[in-house]
């Protein structure tokens, strides 16, 4: 299984392109304002030069500011978009940016509409909140056996999981009963894919019993056992909330080992 670049963030690593996204709509939609209210003139392409730099500039900037300013990409993103084909309408076609002129008015419209209407969706497909896409802090997981590259008898293989920054619960928990912290008594999910050259062998999930786990008394660490046969298999476990919502960035921790027959 690979990973996924992470797209979805809520102050995490897709903040940082969100926030591009506000800072650079702020700017554009001011010039449009400004436009409009005949401050500045947009009627040849070379005018796109100056609001052009200083979205980039706003936007690079905003990157210092991303766990906050990406918090505004619902409506960022329509405005954003409006302002920009406003502007090229108006520096392109020649289309009279001041109000009360057709574009101005209709791109005003259609931009408070489009906010109003996308805001929430965007939010919670782009920038979904914790309770939808809870975040990971400091928790990392560690395969503690098998090691890397280990040679183990097929058959049930032991298998221990250590995490820090975090604990592992019984999983399968309602999510008014877990901590407020979601890497606190934590699912624990395991699959287990044999590699082959032919790339045949699909990832299985595993379920595993932790009956020493609760909620109340969290583990650290476990024990339990992948059934395996001969052949090399690579073996991953992730920590998700405890109703099993993944975590973002993933918690995961991967080793490859290979399965002996016996006699």
């Amino acid at each position: 299984m690979t990973d996924a670049p992470l797209v979805l963030a809520h102050a995490g690593p897709g903040a940082t392109w969100q926030a591009m996204v506000v800072a650079a709509a702020v700017v554009l939609g001011g010039v449009v304002l400004a436009a409009g209210l005949g401050v500045v003139v947009v009627r040849r392409p070379g005018d796109l030069v100056s609001p052009l730099a200083g979205a980039a500039l706003a936007a690079g900037l905003a990157v210092l500011v991303s766990e906050v300013v990406s918090d505004w990409i619902g409506w960022g993103l329509p405005l954003g978009a409006v302002a920009l084909v406003t502007l090229l309408l108006g520096a392109v076609a020649g289309l009279d940016l001041r109000f009360p002129a057709p574009l101005p008015m209709g791109a005003a419209a259609l931009a408070g509409v489009g906010a109003w209407l996308l805001a929430p969706p965007l939010t919670v497909a782009l920038h979904p909140p914790p309770e939808i896409l809870p975040l990971s802090d400091d928790a990392a997981l560690t395969i503690v056996t098998p090691v890397a590259a280990e040679e183990v008898a097929a058959g049930p293989v032991p298998v221990t999981v250590s995490v820090d920054g975090g604990s592992i619960g019984p999983g399968d928990a309602m999510l008014e009963d877990l901590p407020d912290d979601p890497e606190e008594a934590g699912e624990l999910t395991v699959a287990i894919e044999q590699v082959r050259d032919d790339g045949a062998s699909p990832q299985r999930r595993v379920k595993v019993e932790l009956p020493g786990c609760t909620l109340v008394r969290p583990c650290e660490r476990v024990m339990f056992e992948v059934p395996v046969g001969a052949g090399t298999w690579e073996l991953t476990v992730d920590l998700h909330r405890g109703d099993g919502t993944p975590l973002a960035p993933p918690v995961r921790a991967r080793t490859t080992f290979t399965a002996v027959a016996s006699g």
